[in-house]
């Protein structure tokens, strides 16, 4: 056997088969209630209990291990031991994906202002006197300089709004945009005492319980801070990787290594498709043993950062971007978090708005192709919703692709799948479910027409109307 061949990937059906255990012990976790600490079960018991070769229980096991679900512990008393999942396990996959993509500061600050506008409306809705008395700490803290940054308020925001979904993503794109320029750089006074004002003018629609006004105000702010930002010299539109991907994917020797080798794939501009390395020379290059080169291998692929190819000619080569990864990693930790179908709904109806606009914008300037919105049409015609939306092909998929913003798209990419899993789940427990899936097509194929048409047309406040009465129809309560 030629030495630079690189190991074999994973074959297909032993894939197949971890991904489906993986999903099995999630499921298990999940429905035990997320028991921190406790062993779910030896190796051995593991086997048995779910029926798969140590292969590919093994593989499964290191992709619960990557999704903050679980991991191995060795020795006396060991086995595979749940934890419990934290933001910085989904910021680091997320910070990779939105490096492999290319997302822009333009694109992350779009999508800040979509969310946030929905956190003041929802907030606003909430209030209570608890909130009144919190908030007003917090912004007596501020005007007094005793907050080292401006989050505080966002934060406090999001987390009145109740809403898992709301609270991570507005974390995580307030942390990811501080990759786009130096944080610590001094700020003017003139211009922290414009957000004082701002965060004061917010606070007060918002107690006010006054929905609307929030929202504007909320966007003035936030499309303010971002004009200020991109003046900054230090400002970035593209994220450097030496800074944004510091503390990514882990600390093991493995995982350290995948980071460097991303890092030498990002630094290179590789393209899909382009040559990594081989097995040995990647042993060489990175002065690393086989098992940890093949540990980052397999971080690499879970990722869909580069993928194996075995044979002559064979080797680790740089794989398309792919948004399913970090869409289980975010669905997971929303799980354990206590997401419900009203959370995902609340941010759904609100998602779906943003889209469309946008994707009329692009349509309306020529950037976006509306031929996608008839082929999404018919995929769904022609295959079904679910296994449209399976293969990425379905209507509300192609919208997001058409509005060029990649941060955006992640956000409705898990939603779209947190959606379906609930009504999988649904059609599970209760085989009525399936029958009104039926009847839910026939309503939803002249909706999407509807939509398409007024979009075609460069119609977009039909396409924006007719796609709340869509939302307003078919969204659970």
């Amino acid at each position: 056997m030629n030495p630079e061949v690189i190991a074999p990937r994973v074959d297909a059906r032993r894939a197949k088969l971890a991904g489906r255990a993986a999903e099995q012990i999630v499921a298990d976790v999940i429905d035990l209630g997320w028991p921190v600490g406790q062993v779910l079960g030896s190796e051995t018991e593991l086997l048995d209990r779910y029926g798969v070769s140590r292969a590919v229980l093994r593989e499964a096991i290191r992709l619960v291990e990557h999704q903050h679900v679980a991991r191995m512990r060795r020795g006396t008393n060991g086995g595979l031991v749940i934890v419990e999942p934290d933001v910085e396990g989904v910021i680091g996959p997320a910070v990779i994906y939105l490096l492999r993509v290319g997302a822009t500061l333009d694109e992350i600050f779009d999508t800040r202002i979509a969310l946030e506008e929905l956190v003041a409306e929802i907030a606003s809705q909430r209030a209570n006197e608890a909130d009144i008395a919190a908030v007003r700490e917090t912004l007596e803290r501020e005007s007094a300089g005793s907050i080292s940054h401006f989050r505080s308020l966002h934060s406090q925001l999001a987390t009145m709004t109740a809403n898992p979904v709301l609270e991570l993503f507005v974390e995580l794109f307030t942390r990811v945009s501080n990759f786009y320029f130096d944080e610590s750089a001094a700020v003017p006074g003139k211009f922290a005492d414009e957000v004082c004002r701002a965060h004061d003018a917010i606070a007060r629609a918002i107690l006010a319980n006054n929905p609307g006004l929030a929202r504007d105000r909320m966007r003035r702010h936030l499309s303010a801070e971002a004009a200020f930002i991109r003046k900054r010299p230090t400002t970035v539109q593209r994220l450097d990787p030496a800074v944004a991907l510091a503390g990514t994917l882990g600390d093991k020797r493995g995982e350290g290594l995948a980071r460097e080798i991303f890092a030498g794939i990002l630094a290179s501009r590789s393209e899909p498709g382009a040559f990594v390395g081989s097995e040995a020379g990647l042993m060489e290059k990175y002065q690393a043993s086989r098992a940890v080169v093949r540990e980052a291998i397999r971080i690499l692929e879970y990722h869909q950062i580069a993928g194996t190819r075995r044979g002559p000619g064979g080797g680790l080569f740089v794989d398309e971007p792919d948004i399913s990864a970090l869409t289980d990693i975010i669905s997971i930790y929303l799980r354990r978090r206590g997401v419900t179908v009203r959370h995902v709904t609340q941010l759904r109806v609100g998602l779906e708005l943003a889209v469309v606009e946008q994707a009329a914008d692009n349509l309306r300037a020529g950037d976006a192709d509306a031929a996608a919105i008839e082929e999404a049409l018919r995929a769904e015609a022609d295959q079904g919703l679910a296994p449209a939306f399976g293969h990425g092909e379905d209507f509300h998929t192609t919208l997001a692709r058409l509005t060029g913003n990649r941060a955006l798209q992640l956000v409705h990419s898990v939603t779209m799948r947190l959606g379906w899993q609930f009504f999988s789940q649904w059609a599970g427990d209760d085989p009525r479910i399936g029958a009104l899936s039926e009847s839910l097509r026939s309503t939803v194929g002249p909706a999407h027409q509807g939509i398409a048409e007024a979009l075609t047309a460069g119609d977009t406040e039909l396409a924006v109307m007719r796609m709340r009465a869509h939302m307003n129809e078919t969204v659970p309560d």
